[in-house]
């Protein structure tokens, strides 16, 4: 893993590609990972450097686990693009879209919560209803490894799961649709939609790696040079050290990172 800072001359040269967008997870990238999804805070620099980016840079975009609007109303900034439920939902127009292949399974994450919060009544394991997702929760656990074997004992016992993928997240576990939709088509989807030459990801979670190899995609395929940053920390996931092209050491070296962006923004523009 190669510190970002370390390698700010290349950096510079795609931040100089136009039109440029910058995509950013919002937990545990631009805000600290917190005991529980609620108590969770964007830093407030983090924010500030993001407001003045989105006013220089053809896209700013958040893609959170979280639904679009709690992304939106987390990030607070009028001017970005939200993309929620790991690329299943968008912020747009005051009100959240969804592809029409996912209707069904709003129906079918109530039943499941139902089911599975009956097979899961241990101390420090909350589940999270996200409308079309749901996400298991073990970090206040006092016993972690025996909350994961217990969640994974629990779905695969549950009827209901079956019907879902289920992806792993830092202390939790995602259900979601059997769709093709996640952080990496998302992230194509706005290479696409704003036709960027230059782009870079930032993300800590196993769900962002899906976005790291869609920029390493389009570096392939398209007429775009990216970057994708991974957000180290004592929970990442091995996989996303070795996806990603440079890593930033937690929340405070993204604060720098941003800063550093938005002072390069400023001199070219």
């Amino acid at each position: 893993m190669s510190d970002a800072f370390n390698h700010l001359k290349p950096i510079q040269e795609i931040l100089e590609r136009v039109p440029f967008g910058l995509i950013t997870d919002v937990d545990g990238t631009i805000s600290k990972t917190a005991p529980t999804p609620q108590q969770a805070r964007v830093s407030p620099l983090c924010q500030h450097y993001l407001l003045k980016l989105s006013s220089h840079l053809a896209l700013v975009a958040a893609i959170s686990g979280r639904p679009a609007s709690q992304a939106k109303e987390m990030v607070g900034i009028d001017s970005m693009v939200y993309i929620g439920n790991h690329g299943l939902e968008r912020w747009r127009g005051g009100k959240t879209e969804f592809p029409d292949s996912t209707h069904d399974y709003s129906r079918v994450i109530k039943p499941v919560i139902k089911e599975l919060t009956s097979l899961l009544s241990s101390e420090g394991i909350s589940i999270e209803d996200k409308g079309v997702t749901a996400t298991i929760h073990y970090r206040l656990s006092p016993e972690p490894q025996l909350a994961e074997r217990k969640i994974l004992n629990a779905l695969n016992a549950s009827t209901w799961a079956k019907s879902l993928r289920v992806i792993r997240g830092k202390m939790s576990f995602n259900l979601l649709p059997p769709i093709e939709a996640d952080k990496g088509t998302a992230t194509m989807d706005l290479i696409r939609e704003y036709n960027l030459q230059g782009g870079i990801y930032l993300g800590d979670d196993y769900t962002d790696i899906d976005a790291f190899r869609a920029i390493h995609t389009a570096c392939r395929d398209r007429n775009f040079q990216g970057l994708a940053i991974g957000i180290i920390s004592s929970e990442t996931p091995e996989k996303l050290g070795t996806e990603a092209d440079f890593t930033l050491n937690g929340v405070g070296d993204v604060e720098r990172f941003l800063k550093w962006m938005t002072e390069s923004a400023l001199q070219s523009s």
